[in-house]
């Protein structure tokens, strides 16, 4: 049995402690408003994002046999709930088709298709389903953290720390508003705080391989959820072998188990093998292979830690570490986490390419020593209220930045509106707009036809590829790698082939979308040309962000977060709209 000296802990007894109701309470507020602001009064759009887009397009197109784009983050576990939802929806439309005595044989499929037709020309509702259960699943999984922090023996955590860490695990900025409603990366968070709970504070009886198991499902759980996770793995499988007691065999039966259970909630590492590896592979070379004019990433330092009001929480960590390293039982638990801690930091802030999601493994394995900053403040001071009063100003933090996000989120989103514009348009009108409009606004038939004859062009692909690796490629690739680089262009045909059936003829504009950096789509127009082009009234419309010299239709402009959209016509033409 783990224990700490005596002299380490100050007399506090279990009764005059705030009890299990408050964290439950904590626990429930927390899921309400990410509930709310997801599913009661979300921000235009409902918080539609490009990551939530792929996640759910590759559940529903499992329904097709297409192999899911999102397999570097992979989100494995939201790609089969969309795949579920997309399902349920199929049974539904089925049950009304049947019926209706007009369902046959064929007109099975066709409802499969009519299905992925209405999400494909509307994502949104299906995408907000599919939120809302992740936000239950986050929910559910806190409510595990819960039992397990108030179930744990005081040798391990002193009964004092109980509800402040419950209050910094709970009221976060990754729970409140970001990662639970958008991406995976809330389900991450959720996953890893209950498996380091369970190494750090669950009980491990000998001979007893039933929590290990447990905790080794989450960890496989937790990679097939987000691939970066694996760096945590000397914190999460050093942890679980220090606390069941190091032996060889041991060793052996804690990697084997991992193994199947990553093979159980992996699948596509047996059919996709390739496609995962690249993913994974060539995402992580492709972020930390650029150059910097010093070690760290200052540009995302300065642009992204710096500013937030959560910032100051960072001088805690060296005094959390510290207290760690003071109270917790085990010496050798302590410079696991805090020397993965200090690992993964170094790593992460080198890398040339930083997203705010690639620092969910540091937030997460920060709380810990967060709230042992609190812990040996409250050693030093003999005082809870000075516990207590650190983890509320860490909760006000975080709940300040989630308010300031949402905000933000919930001004009129010009994205849109632009969006809306569109389809006041006469049909068939040749309109070139923005790339970020791709795979939102529902294009004619033609257009359709056109991105689906370019995708499938084998000349437009081989650019492409000779792009993604710096030219190096002057020959048809290998079939092999080929493969492993094409379900991007797999899923595009299929939803091309879907759309460019049951579209009618004379329906929404023809849109035409540019990019300064073509080369990555095959049905992207380069920039340049295209607004020679629309000079010239190849195009009559042009929706871009930029300030023009041409005739402008429309502006959406006000405050938002997505930036100003403007309208324009081609000067070529003189009639008005």
């Amino acid at each position: 049995m783990l224990s700490s000296p005596p002299s380490s802990r100050l007399l506090v007894t279990t009764d005059s402690l705030p009890s299990i109701r408050w964290s439950y309470l904590i626990v429930g507020l927390a899921i309400s408003f990410a509930l709310w602001i997801s599913f009661v009064h979300p921000p235009d759009g409902g918080y539609f994002t490009t990551d939530e887009q792929f996640i759910a397009d590759s559940g529903v197109f499992m329904l097709f046999g297409a192999t899911p784009r999102c397999l570097d983050w992979p989100g494995i576990p939201m790609v089969l709930v969309f795949y579920l939802l997309a399902l349920g929806q199929c049974l539904i439309n089925l049950v009304g088709a049947a019926a209706s005595g007009s369902l046959s044989a064929v007109g099975v499929f066709e409802v499969v298709d009519k299905t992925a037709y209405t999400y494909l020309l509307d994502r949104v509702p299906l995408i907000v389903a599919g939120r809302i259960v992740q936000i239950l699943l986050v929910g559910g999984l806190l409510t595990w953290c819960v039992r397990i922090v108030h179930r744990a023996g005081t040798s391990l955590l002193p009964p004092v720390l109980r509800l402040p860490l419950v209050l910094i695990l709970c009221i976060q900025y990754d729970v409140l508003t970001s990662t639970p409603v958008i991406r995976p990366e809330g389900l991450s968070y959720a996953l890893f705080a209950v498996a380091s709970l369970l190494i750090l504070f669950g009980e491990f009886p000998a001979r007893s391989w039933r929590q290990p198991a447990t905790v080794l499902l989450l960890i496989a759980l937790l990679i097939s959820n987000r691939l970066l996770f694996v760096f945590t793995f000397p914190f999460l499988l050093g942890g679980l072998l220090f606390r069941m007691g190091w032996s060889w065999l041991r060793v052996l039966g804690v990697l084997g188990t991992f193994l199947l259970f990553v093979l159980l909630t992996m699948p596509f590492i047996w059919t996709d093998s390739f496609v995962l590896l690249k993913a994974f592979a060539g995402g992580m070379l492709m972020k930390v292979s650029g150059t910097q004019t010093s070690f760290f990433n200052w540009d995302y330092i300065s642009s992204m830690v710096l500013p937030a009001p959560t910032v100051w929480q960072l001088a805690l960590l060296p005094v959390g570490a510290v207290a760690f390293w003071r109270w917790y039982p085990n010496k050798g638990m302590a410079a696991l986490l805090v020397g993965n801690l200090a690992l993964l930091t170094l790593s992460i802030f080198h890398s040339s390419t930083i997203y705010i999601t690639h620092t969910l493994p540091l937030r997460t394995m920060g709380l810990f020593l967060l709230a042992y900053a609190g812990y040996g403040l409250f050693q030093v001071t003999r005082r809870r209220w000075v516990l207590y009063g650190l983890a509320g100003l860490l909760a006000l933090s975080h709940v300040a930045e989630s308010i300031l996000l949402e905000a933000d989120l919930l001004r009129p989103s010009t994205f849109w509106q632009a969006a809306d514009f569109l389809k006041t348009l006469p049909a068939n009108t040749p309109v070139l707009i923005e790339a970020d409009f791709d795979n939102v606004t529902p294009r004619s038939k033609q257009a359709l036809l056109r991105e689906l004859t370019a995708i499938q062009d084998q000349t437009l692909t081989q650019l492409k590829y000779n792009r993604q690796f710096g030219g190096a490629i002057a020959t048809t690739l290998p079939v092999a790698l080929r493969t492993s680089l094409s379900e991007d262009e797999r899923l595009a045909i299929l939803q091309r082939q879907i759309q460019a059936q049951y579209t009618p003829p004379n329906r929404y504009a023809d849109l035409f979308y540019f990019s300064p950096a073509t080369g990555f789509v095959n049905y992207f127009v380069e920039q340049n040309a295209a607004f020679a082009d629309f000079v010239k009234g190849r195009y009559t419309y042009l929706i871009t962000h930029e300030q023009l010299p041409y005739p402008r239709v429309a502006s959406f402009d006000q405050p938002s977060h997505g930036g100003a959209y403007y309208v324009y016509k081609t000067p070529a033409q003189s009639a008005t709209p």
